[in-house]
């Protein structure tokens, strides 16, 4: 009897263990970047957050770059991003690609196209590609 208690004990901590990590565990969130600039120009995209730098990418025309991540624990994940035109890469724009925001569903994909006339944006709660950032910082 003490075996099957003891059993059934270690058994019920394990789905406890399994439970507690699926409620805490999020879903994978996707940033992913399009050069559809025209004239062959190439996109420079640079994405970093707080814990995490994912190095410098340079896209052709029509190429894709993506990563995918989970929130951190504390609820304050960030990722931001510089996209750049080619071919001297002086015309840019730098913004928050990604806020995490606790109202919203996890998961998400969030896809940045790179126009001439600047940066357009879609998502879940955004499913129509618009327009949301000009190129407008230069270095």
């Amino acid at each position: 009897m003490k075996n099957t208690s003891f059993f059934l004990f270690v058994l019920a901590l394990c789905m406890i263990g399994n439970v507690g990590a699926n409620i805490f565990q999020r879903a994978n969130t996707t940033l992913l970047f399009v050069n559809g600039l025209r004239y062959k120009k190439w996109l420079k995209v640079h994405c970093k957050s707080g814990n995490n730098d994912m190095g410098v990418h340079y896209l052709k025309q029509e190429g894709i770059y993506y990563f995918s991540f989970h929130d951190n624990f504390m609820g304050n994940t960030l990722f931001w991003c510089t996209l750049s035109k080619g071919p001297d890469y002086k015309i840019s724009s730098k913004f928050d690609a990604y806020v995490e925001d606790n109202r919203e569903l996890h998961g998400d994909t969030y896809s940045y196209i790179a126009k001439d006339d600047g940066i357009y944006h879609q998502n879940r709660v955004y499913p129509k590609l618009h327009k949301k950032f000009d190129w407008n910082r230069r270095y």
